[in-house]
């Protein structure tokens, strides 16, 4: 068994060194947090020369320029929404005037449609009355003809009578016809002229009205485009600027780290917060703590005979081994 001690021992300090190595992980984190906050707190509040005052500089320049590209970014974004309200208020402007525009265009397009209707079907369903009269002209012609013709004959029988009254009641009833033909045919044709005679009037209207639309529409869309790609242009520049301030204040924990350091070195307390000195030097000796212990843990493992460590792992891997075998012939 004393074989299997100095593997074990071994095993024993490979753990507490992990350990330790984990907490000084997480300490040397606290104490770069310590030491930046020092450095925060306390740049402004001492005396600075050489290395120290290099650093201090360094951050007044970046603080400086992380105010400028600040205000330059509060500009922009008053900018921003000083054309997102000018938008809002030109849109407003552009529906009311669209508004009451599309009335005008109704009003105008109304007769037109109304008219253009009326028209397609008058000429839809009118009569060809030149050639109802003309064709009454050649049937009162006929009837005159066989009128005549029958008179002629010499003897009149009561058939032919008969005929003759037909013929003579038709051409009596002809000239009737043709006159209801014709007044039909002016009717017509002055109706048409005054449906042709309205859509002349009206569709200048409504070409105007249509015009306006379309101008109003046309300059709309130039300025809010217009608008819209300055907004966003704006708007890239602003998402820029706070990227670029973010990096500022990432850039910052460096230079008030040394300060803090150099602070720390020396033993200098803020005058309103003297604890933040404190922690640091706390935490620093936390650091150096975990850090003998590590260096003295490796020490031992260096004083132990190598050849006598080496039988000992050897040893515990078949102990190891022979104790998992064991268990799995009673597991099963």
């Amino acid at each position: 068994m004393n074989l299997v001690l100095p593997a074990l021992r071994e095993l024993a300090r490979i753990y507490d060194r992990q350990v330790n190595r984990a907490s000084l992980w997480l300490a040397r984190r606290k104490l770069a947090k310590a030491e930046t906050d020092l450095g925060l707190l306390g740049w402004q509040q001492a005396d600075f020369e050489g290395e120290a005052q290099r650093h201090v500089e360094k951050l007044t320049h970046v603080e400086r320029e992380q105010a400028r590209r600040t205000n330059e970014s509060a500009e922009l974004g008053q900018s921003i929404r000083q054309m997102q309200e000018r938008r809002a208020a030109e849109r407003k402007d552009y529906e009311e005037t669209r508004a009451v525009l599309e009335a005008a265009w109704v009003k105008a397009n109304d007769p037109v449609v109304t008219a253009e209707g009326q028209l397609a079907t008058r000429r839809k369903t009118d009569v060809d009355f030149a050639r109802l009269i003309a064709d009454l002209d050649r049937e009162l012609e006929e009837v005159e003809a066989m009128h005549a013709e029958l008179l002629a004959a010499g003897t009149i029988t009561p058939k032919m009578r008969s005929e003759l009254s037909r013929l003579r009641a038709r051409a009596a009833v002809i000239p009737n016809a043709q006159a209801d033909l014709q007044h039909r045919q002016v009717q017509s044709v002055n109706d048409i002229r005054a449906l042709e005679a309205t859509l002349a009037s009206a569709r200048p209207v409504l070409a105007e009205a249509t015009e306006k639309l379309h101008a109003l529409d046309a300059r709309f869309a130039r300025s809010d485009g217009t608008l819209e790609r300055t907004i966003a242009g704006r708007v890239t520049q602003k998402e820029a600027l706070e990227k670029q301030i973010e990096n500022l204040e990432k850039a910052k924990n460096n230079p008030y780290r040394q300060i803090g350091q150099i602070l720390a070195d020396h033993g200098i307390a803020p005058m309103n917060q003297p604890e933040a000195l404190k922690a640091v030097q706390h935490l620093r000796a936390v650091v150096a703590g975990l850090v003998r212990r590590i260096f003295e843990s490796h020490e031992v493992s260096n004083r132990e005979d190598a050849l006598l460590l080496r039988k000992s792992w050897a040893l515990l891997v078949v102990i190891v081994g022979l104790m998992s075998m064991v268990l799995l012939w009673l597991a099963n």
